[in-house]
């Protein structure tokens, strides 16, 4: 018992560690124009037969919370809650999920109303070839 809760300890606090080294929020940009809550949906990018609708909200501190809602072609629903960090680097934004610690990278333009975003890397996959848009939700 006393080896399993060193091994915890030692665990947590390497994951404290790399955390605060690498993903710190401290050294990161971010584009004024991406905060606040946006909406968007895309059908048969990622997977054929399948819609997914979002809302996001990228808040000033680089942290994020991604609702999806998703139907397959059968018409199951599903809906998943991430929470996140954003930040931009080089005209890309980065977008961190916590469950994973995957990092997707997007070329990103903004409109109006809008932000085009254009995958460079998704889950892993440089191949990705997806884009979608978010637009604002106004604030009442």
């Amino acid at each position: 018992m006393k080896k399993i809760i060193i091994v915890l300890v030692v665990s947590l606090f390497s994951n404290l560690a790399f955390c605060q080294d690498t993903l710190s929020t401290n050294t990161r940009t971010f584009d004024a124009k991406l905060v606040g809550c946006w909406k968007g949906s895309e059908e048969d990018q990622q997977q054929q037969g399948l819609k997914k609708y979002w809302v996001c909200c990228r808040f000033e501190d680089g942290t994020s919370t991604l609702l999806f809602i998703a139907i397959d072609a059968e018409g199951q629903v599903t809906q998943e809650t991430e929470n996140g960090k954003w930040w931009v680097e080089d005209g890309k934004y980065y977008e961190l999920h916590n469950f994973d610690k995957v990092i997707d990278i997007y070329d990103y333009e903004v409109f109006d109303d809008s932000i085009k975003f254009t995958s460079i890397e998704v889950m892993g996959n440089k191949d990705a070839n997806y884009s979608f848009y978010d637009y604002k939700i106004e604030d009442n």
